[in-house]
Parts: structure tokens; C-alpha cells; sequence
């Protein structure tokens, strides 16, 4: 049915010219010739040149040029052509805890868009990865079983992929098998697969659900598996800091006698504001025994200015003592000690930041766990699609008046110049 409406459409598109009639002077040329007028046998091929001529010029003609090309398409498209089964499913790649807690379904309006954006990006990667011959090599590990399942059938030699066909011939079948389409407006993805029976398509259909499940849990897995790991490798360089800053700050009191030196630093500064304090009260002292006696050798003046010198002197050499190379040296020992202590420090924290980087890391990979929710299954085609019929014939249709319309701009470009 589909072939005879092809058929008419056709004839009405491009319906031949008539043929001329013929000169009405011939034929009261023909009454009167004698009956007994013959042509010579020397003349007939003469004259039945002209009329192969004649009527290969008809046959050459654009219009039936056109009609026999469109009926040619006719015939394979709605006649000849194999049928083709399609399968179709719909799904969406969700998050385990959306981006904005708020609005956990894509119906919410305008909150769920990042979530939308997100699933159409991940559609995007699908729709690459599925056509990728990685997926095609673990679908069809098997050239030749592949090629014996699609192989061409009589009468339609053309459809299928024929034997002994090259890695890149075969890619190229696999992927006319599959459409697959994200919708910008929802997130979701379209899967469309063909084959020259029910089970082909269906079964393919059902494998690809399975790579997309794959491809989201391969993603989510590696991704989380790459944060954790760096995660961990943090807190053992933290634990390694601080072990290493520890160990040096216990051999630096072990050195030093355990001590604490910023303990002992202000012990010195505190016992060396006693002996100051003394110096103050004896050199009053000595000025008020100066000024009762008159003399300035007494005995009493003098015993008092010898505890003068000497405590002066004490006073010096504690000082020395507490700066100097030679002595404790407690302003170096001081600041060593503040910077080991801070390493320490500083370590701890690095350690505690890292503890805490690992937990929410695992907390985030959690949160950010992505699967795949089938909106639509697939189902068992019951019947063969003709929408593959209609779109070649009228992709013929669409060559010839493009042709059609090129030819005379072309033609008349010429006739003009």
C-alpha cells in the first residue's frame, strides 16, 4: 500500500510532457498517396535512425530521469528494505543529596537547575561514551558474531554490515544502531536503539543501560577514590611533621637537661633584678656613710663600696652568663626553643586538619554519589518502524529538488553569460 501511494505521488509530482501532436497536413498527404507507394529497403535504416534517436532523447529527458529515480527510491524504500524494530528508553542521572537540600526534584522550578545542568553534563559524557568503540568492543567482543547477526539479507543487499568489514566499517554500523539524546529542558536522556529484529534491538537497548550504569559508577568511583586517597596521603605527611618536629624538640631537652628554657630565662632576669636591688639599697648606703664620715678610706665606707664592686661584678658576670657564647647563652636557647615548640604546634594542627579533610571527603563522596533512575523502560518493539521508509524517500525527494533548482541557476547563469 505504502509502495502504490509512493507511486501516485510520483506521477503527480513529475508527470511527463505530452507529446505533440502531429502535423493535420500529413494526413491528407497520406490519403492521397497511392496504396501501391513503397519505400526502398535502401532507405528504411535511414530513417529508423532518427527514431532511436527520438526515442532515447525521451527516455533522456530530466522528467523521466527524475520519475525513474524517485520510483527507484520508492521501490527500495517501501518494497525491497529490510524492516527496522526501535527501542526506546528514558533516563536521568541524579545525585544521592542534591546541591540545594531545598529542592530535592527537578519539578521544584528554578532551584533545581544546577541539578538539571548537572544531569545534562553527565548526558553529554554519556552520549560520547556510548558511542565510543570501547563500549562497541565490550558489547561485540566478537567481530565475526557481529557480522553474522547484522549480515545483509535478499532482497536488500545494502542494509547490514557485510562480511570481512574493517574495525572502522564496524564502528561506524554500531553507531547508526544508537541515538542518544539529552533533553536540555528536563536532564533527561533519550536512548534509541534499531535493529533488523525485536530481540536486536531490545537486547541493545538493555546492554546500553547497563555501560551507562557502568560509566556513573566507574565516574563516581574513581573520582571519590582519587580524594580519598590524597586525603589519606595528607595525614600521613601530617603524622610524618609531626613525629619528625616532636623527636627534634625531645632531643633538644634532652641536650639541654630537660630544662625549660623560657622557665630558666626569666628565673635569670628575677634573680639578676635581686642583685640590682641590692646594688641600689647599698649604694644608698654608701653615699650616706660618705657623708657622715669625712674621710673617704674609713673603714666603714670602704667595707660598704667593696660590697658595691663586688655585686656589680656579680651582677656583670650573671649577665654574661645568660648572653654569652661561652655561658648558657638563654636568648638563642630561647628562641630555638619557641621555634621547635611551634613546629610542634603547627604540626598538630596540619594532623587535625588532615583527620578532618579525610572525614568530610568521605562525607562529600557520599553526598555526591550519582546513579541512573529509568523513567521509561524499554520495551519489546512489536512492530517494524516505518519512519525510516518515510525519511529516505523523502531525502530523494529533497536531493532531486535541490538538484533541481542548482541545475537551472546554473543553467541560466550560463546561458546568460
Amino acid at each position: 500500500m505504502l509502495a502504490v501511494q509512493s507511486l501516485v505521488f510520483i506521477y503527480f509530482l513529475v508527470m511527463p510532457e505530452s507529446i505533440p501532436p502531429s502535423s493535420s497536413s500529413s494526413t491528407p498527404l497520406q490519403k492521397e498517396s497511392p496504396s501501391s507507394f513503397r519505400i526502398p529497403k535502401s532507405l528504411a535504416p535511414d530513417q529508423s535512425r532518427p527514431l532511436w534517436r527520438e526515442q532515447l532523447n525521451r527516455i533522456a529527458r530530466p522528467r523521466v530521469l527524475i520519475s525513474a529515480f524517485l520510483a527507484t527510491s520508492a521501490f527500495y524504500c517501501f518494497v525491497i528494505g529490510r524492516d527496522r524494530y526501535t527501542t526506546v528508553s528514558e533516563f536521568v542521572i541524579q545525585q544521592a543529596a542534591p546541591l540545594n537540600t531545598s529542592s530535592a526534584s527537578v519539578l521544584a522550578g528554578a532551584a533545581a537547575a544546577p541539578q538539571v545542568l548537572t544531569s545534562l553534563v553527565d548526558g553529554q559524557y554519556l552520549q560520547v561514551y556510548l558511542a565510543s568503540s570501547d563500549v562497541k568492543t565490550r558489547l561485540f567482543p566478537d567481530a565475526k558474531k557481529l557480522e553474522q547477526d547484522y549480515r545483509p539479507v535478499l532482497p536488500d543487499l545494502r542494509a547490514g554490515l557485510p562480511a570481512d568489514s574493517s574495525s572502522p566499517a564496524q564502528l561506524s554500523f554500531y553507531r547508526k544502531q544508537l541515538s542518544v539524546a539529552p533533553q536540555p529542558l528536563s536532564g533527561s536522556v533519550i536512548l534509541t536503539t534499531s535493529g533488523f529484529n525485536p530481540e536486536q534491538s531490545f537486547k541493545l537497548n538493555n546492554e546500553l543501560l547497563k555501560q551507562s550504569r557502568r560509566f556513573v559508577n566507574e565516574v563516581n568511583q574513581s573520582i571519590n577514590a582519587d580524594q580519598n586517597q590524597f586525603a589519606r596521603k595528607e595525614v600521613l605527611i601530617a603524622e610524618a611533621n609531626l613525629k619528625e618536629a616532636t623527636k627534634k624538640f625531645e632531643l633538644f631537652q634532652e641536650k639541654h637537661g630537660n630544662l625549660s628554657v623560657e622557665t630558666e630565662q626569666a628565673a635569670t632576669s628575677s634573680f639578676i633584678s635581686g642583685l640590682e636591688s641590692q646594688l641600689v639599697e647599698l649604694k644608698v648606703e654608701e653615699a650616706a656613710l660618705r657623708r657622715q664620715y669625712r674621710d673617704p678610706n674609713a673603714p666603714e665606707v670602704s667595707f660598704v663600696a667593696d660590697q658595691v664592686k663586688e655585686l656589680e661584678a656579680q651582677i656583670r658576670k650573671e649577665r654574661d652568663r645568660a648572653v654569652s657564647e661561652n655561658g648558657r647563652d638563654l636568648n638563642t636557647l630561647a628562641i630555638e626553643e619557641t621555634g621547635l615548640r611551634s613546629d610542634v604546634e603547627f604540626a598538630s594542627q596540619a594532623l587535625q586538619s588532615a583527620r578532618l579533610a579525610v572525614d568530610n571527603s568521605r562525607r562529600e563522596s557520599q553526598r555526591q554519589l550519582k546513579f541512573v533512575v529509568v523513567l521509561s523502560q524499554p520495551q519489546m518493539p512489536v512492530a517494524p518502524d516505518p519512519n525510516w521508509r518515510w525519511q529516505a524517500f523523502l531525502a530523494s525527494v529533497g536531493i532531486v529538488i535541490v538538484a533541481w533548482g542548482v541545475g537551472g541557476f546554473l543553467l541560466n547563469a550560463m546561458r546568460k553569460s
